[in-house]
């Protein structure tokens, strides 16, 4: 999987976005869709179980209370949402207060990021693309 670019969308009225056409070749016909941060990450059923056990490098402990935890969260806040026919994903199946927290209303740009994508709110996106802007060549070039 490799997921690059930034679309931009609009919610139709039942809160459906149409996913990328090069995204959606890339998925079968379901997305794990968390929300993290200011956005909602979406991940392959596969992508996602990878993504979960990175957190965990020496494995999952369920007696560790920490990695119980944490992965328990993880789950709990994901939502396996259907890819339509016309590659529409609904994010109304996603908690309202988790869709508010991440300051989503009608204007997102999705956004690949390599192994998954993420739905930003347009106008919290261009912040962070700004933020990134000034910062991009110290991150690229100093040691």
């Amino acid at each position: 999987m490799y997921l690059t670019g930034t679309y931009g969308r609009s919610l139709d009225a039942k809160s459906r976005i149409t996913l990328p056409a090069t995204f959606r070749k890339q998925f079968d016909v379901q997305v794990c869709l968390v929300p993290v941060g200011n956005a909602l990450y979406g991940f392959t059923p596969e992508s996602h179980q990878a993504w979960i056990a990175s957190f965990f490098p020496n494995g999952f402990n369920p007696r560790n209370r920490k990695d119980d935890k944490l992965r328990r969260a993880l789950a709990s806040r994901t939502v396996t949402v259907d890819i339509d026919s016309a590659g529409r994903v609904a994010l109304g199946k996603i908690r309202a207060e988790d869709i508010a927290r991440c300051g989503i209303e009608r204007e997102v740009a999705i956004v690949g990021n390599i192994d998954h994508f993420e739905i930003w709110d347009s106008s919290s996106l261009s912040e962070q693309m700004d933020e990134l802007d000034q910062d991009l060549d110290e991150l690229m070039f100093s040691e």
